[in-house]
């Protein structure tokens, strides 16, 4: 299996800002979140929840988003990692790695774990810490509430990505350049 990093941690973190500046002044291949590329795959089917109000389900059978179809769109997404695993080269970061679509779904559906492993192996995991300044109100959640869901969803991840016997690297707030730096003192030559 091809050894590559994983960059996980809840919404809103400061991941995708810190690796396109690794990308960009260290030339480290990364892989962007296999969540955004499901949303996009499926299109305008995910349209019709306004960000400024509290989820509401849509039941048109023509819709589809992770809230109103958690399982069918969890398992979308575990399709994209394998893709995104399987091009990987030794050494690639991925945003977010196979546990985090498990973790979506728990959140937004409880019921039972999907059965999946990776197929890349997994050198470490970098857990990004909550960031309180990067939080905003959204789907008629206030900025507390937001913080509070995204510290929630840090402790699972770290959780469920140990309990799988994944070495996780916390990497605390702060700025872009100093994210970097911690996280490059843990990537393997």
């Amino acid at each position: 299996m091809v050894p590559v990093y994983i960059a996980t941690g809840a919404f809103d973190c400061g991941k995708t800002t810190t690796l396109e500046w690794l990308r960009e002044h260290h030339g480290l291949r990364i892989h962007g979140e296999a969540h955004l590329r499901a949303l996009a795959s499926w299109g305008d089917r995910t349209a019709g929840h306004p960000p400024d109000r509290g989820f509401t389900r849509i039941e048109d059978p023509e819709h589809s988003c992770p809230m109103c179809r958690p399982r069918a769109f969890a398992e979308r997404v575990l399709e994209e990692q394998r893709a995104i695993e399987g091009s990987a080269q030794p050494g690639d970061i991925l945003e977010r790695g196979y546990l985090d679509p498990i973790e979506m779904l728990l959140r937004n559906s409880g019921g039972p774990r999907p059965a999946w492993t990776p197929i890349a192996r997994y050198a470490r995991v970098f857990l990004f810490e909550v960031m309180p300044a990067l939080q905003r109100p959204r789907w008629g959640k206030s900025v507390e509430r937001r913080i509070a869901e995204a510290q929630a969803i840090n402790e699972r991840l770290e959780r469920m990505y140990g309990e799988a016997g994944h070495e996780v690297v916390r990497i605390g707030p702060g700025a872009v350049e100093a994210r970097a730096a911690r996280l490059r003192v843990h990537l393997t030559p």
